[in-house]
């Protein structure tokens, strides 16, 4: 169990698990809104699951109305610790289950990006639980994080890249600017003028469309992954997306491994 393979598996594992810690602690402060009164009661929600197998419909009748929710993320949270503080990897199928019904509750659309890249962690982290931990189950499990890591930045990466007012600059000083947060003064300052905004916007692309490129070497990985950070943080400060931030940090340890790999047997 000395191998690099499980080390970075151990860290991937980690910060995941304090991404779902998060995750569940920000939705058990927001609980007042899953109640039988709040914007996201269950009610609304539970006539969608007819047409679930029957199987998945129990289960959901079981799990997400209001009180058993809340006990489903107190599950998860101590889950989540299990991982965080103890290294047990057992939890990982439940996490998965638990982030499937998750996504189902909140119709998928809890969080959008971190909530799918959240199945995809807990996914693969199950992999080496259920098949057994052995190298070729553990690095199954990290080349698929890393290879939906890097689709996630290229597909947003060629969205933008089709869009003229990405290209001109014009939808990231929108966005900007009407953040709910509200623009730091220096930086509403500098994306008003239109050259600046071009550059950062041609930046954000060019990152995340040339991602893949990480792949190449180490080396060239780290200067991506170090790109990625000031990228997420600037959109935790901008716009709040925290959990953007940690599930996408979450996965940049197999990217990096996976770097590692092909500079092994490529020779670069």
């Amino acid at each position: 169990m000395t191998s690099p393979l499980f080390s970075v598996l151990s860290v991937t594992e980690r910060l995941t698990a304090f991404a779902l810690l998060l995750q569940s602690v920000e939705w058990l402060q927001a609980r007042a809104a899953l109640s039988d009164s709040g914007v996201w009661q269950y009610s609304l929600l539970a006539p969608e699951q007819r047409a679930l197998p029957w199987p998945l419909r129990v289960l959901c009748a079981w799990t997400l109305p209001y009180r058993p929710f809340l006990w489903l993320l107190g599950l998860r949270c101590a889950a989540a610790v299990l991982s965080l503080g103890w290294g047990v990897s057992l939890v990982w199928p439940l996490l998965c289950l638990s982030q499937l019904l998750v996504c189902i509750r909140f119709r998928g659309a809890s969080n959008g990006g971190s909530d799918s890249l959240s199945v995809v962690l807990t996914s693969a982290l199950s992999l080496p639980v259920l098949c057994g931990k052995t190298a070729l189950t553990v690095q199954a499990a990290l080349l698929y994080i890393a290879a939906q890591v890097t689709l996630s930045y290229v597909i947003s990466g060629l969205v933008k890249l089709r869009q003229a007012d990405w290209r001109s600059g014009q939808a990231l000083c929108h966005f900007i600017l009407s953040s709910a947060l509200g623009a730091p003064p220096a930086v509403a300052r500098l994306v008003s003028h239109a050259r600046a905004a071009q550059l950062l916007s041609w930046g954000a692309i060019g990152f995340e469309c040339l991602f893949p490129l990480a792949w190449l070497s180490p080396a060239l990985c780290l200067g991506f992954l170090a790109c990625g950070v000031g990228f997420h943080a600037a959109n935790v400060g901008l716009f709040g997306l925290n959990r953007f931030f940690w599930a996408w940090i979450a996965g940049y340890p197999a990217v990096f491994s996976c770097s590692q790999l092909v500079s092994v047997l490529y020779g670069t």
